[in-house]
């Protein structure tokens, strides 16, 4: 990895992260329009249309991309409409009120009770009340599947074309089974979900999750840029040990890539995994909507053009809309019926 092959263009390095939505300045929407999948939310009743035209300002936000705007909508929608909570003195962001937040109404409700086993209690952090953000839904979506791990090895079967003998543990916020972070990338880097399990040869396999809602890239820190300039530092030793990199790139082109950056690393967190002998066998899934361009039609693309065909097979990009498909095929149970159509009413947004 020696010759630098710059990496192609960068794309939304503007958007704001949702922590910056306090201090940017709110727009009135010229039109809003609530869908829940492919049923849109009913008419208002007069009382009701009172209610919002109070409280509609305030609830766009002028830095959203497109699909984040009608997403911004659609959990406004959730939240006003299935929920009936209103906290508008937080608004643009997607807040739950507190006493919302601690029954854990950012929860399906389905498997409410299943998911707060997670936790010794429902708290007032992003995590139980942000419903734009994305560190809630890897419980909404993976922990149920801990109920029924015969049809998540189904599923995961699909997805990255089998070799999986049974599910073993579905981890939320996973980085590797020892604390020594020095281990494996010597960072912060974590998967949102990781999926254990056994090979049908008997052997550790893992399949590394990262999941996004509406975030697009993000700002490079002082360290992670210093250790990505490190000549001798774990990004560039992992990186080409893994053999997952066309030999032209130098992953110093990372640094100014803010929308691949975080799918190497976690990329490269898996085959730390591997170098480190936890596991045998490992798979990379970016999770994400069909409606978020920025990764459907920008940073994916772009990133599969550095993978060698090592790369490409240990790489999959998987939309909510594929995953919500599988679900329906593989989970049959009543309970399991309402999970998936909670799924799909919460987060699939029309377009």
């Amino acid at each position: 990895m020696s010759t630098e092959t710059p990496i192609l263009n960068e794309h939304n390095q503007s958007c704001g992260s949702a922590s910056a939505e306090d201090k940017r300045a709110c727009i009135m929407p010229s039109d809003s329009k609530f869908a829940a999948g492919k049923q849109e939310y009913p008419p208002m009743h007069n009382g009701e249309q009172n209610h919002e035209l109070k409280m509609t300002k305030g609830k766009t936000y002028r830095y959203d991309d497109e699909f984040k705007a009608k997403a911004r909508a659609h959990q406004f929608a959730f939240r006003e409409r299935e929920l009936n909570n209103y906290y508008d003195e937080k608004n643009p962001q997607v807040m739950l009120t507190p006493d919302a937040a601690k029954k854990g109404l950012i929860f399906c409700d389905t498997y409410r009770g299943f998911i707060q086993n997670k936790f010794k209690s429902f708290g007032t952090s992003a995590l139980f009340s942000n419903m734009l953000r994305s560190e809630h839904i890897p419980y909404n979506i993976f922990t149920p599947m801990e109920e029924d791990l015969s049809a998540a090895t189904a599923l995961f079967n699909e997805v990255i074309g089998g070799g999986i003998s049974r599910i073993d543990k579905i981890h939320i916020e996973f980085a590797g089974k020892s604390p020594d972070r020095s281990e494996y990338l010597k960072d912060g880097t974590s998967f949102d979900t990781f999926i254990e399990y056994t090979t049908t040869e008997n052997a550790k396999g893992g399949i590394g999750i990262e999941v996004k809602y509406t975030e697009n890239g993000y700002r490079i820190g002082v360290k992670e840029k210093k250790d990505i300039e490190d000549p001798n530092g774990k990004y560039r030793q992992v990186s080409e040990e893994s053999n997952y990199f066309i030999p032209s790139l130098n992953i110093t082109s990372f640094i100014k890539a803010n929308h691949l950056r975080q799918i190497w690393r976690n990329h490269i967190l898996g085959y730390s995994m591997l170098r480190k002998g936890e596991i045998k066998r490992f798979h990379y899934i970016h999770l994400y909507p069909e409606g978020n361009k920025h990764f459907h039609q920008y940073a994916i693309p772009e990133y599969k053009q550095l993978l060698t065909e090592k790369g490409c097979n240990s790489f999959i990009d998987l939309t909510y809309e594929s995953l919500f498909k599988l679900i329906d095929s593989f989970f049959k149970q009543d309970e399991q019926r309402k999970w998936l159509e909670y799924l799909k009413k919460r987060y699939i947004v029309e377009l």
